[in-house]
């Protein structure tokens, strides 16, 4: 299994996708995946989430803003 340094992992049970924690963050599906920065900003989230996870794993840097 591959790790990534200084990546946390948290899980959170909302419920349903309906539910006031669902709505604040956008969930608009679950599972539903969310990745943000050590600052707290979003970085990726849904399919995209799953592909910046893919990136890190294969070695592709985080580009530049």
């Amino acid at each position: 299994m591959n790790r990534l340094p200084g990546i946390t992992w948290l899980k959170v049970d909302i419920g349903e996708s309906t539910s006031p924690l669902a709505r604040e963050y956008k969930i608009l599906q679950v599972p539903y995946l969310q990745i943000y920065g050590p600052d707290g900003q979003l970085l990726a989230d849904g399919e995209a989430a799953l592909q910046w996870i893919d990136d890190r794993l294969i070695g592709k840097p985080l580009s530049s803003p």
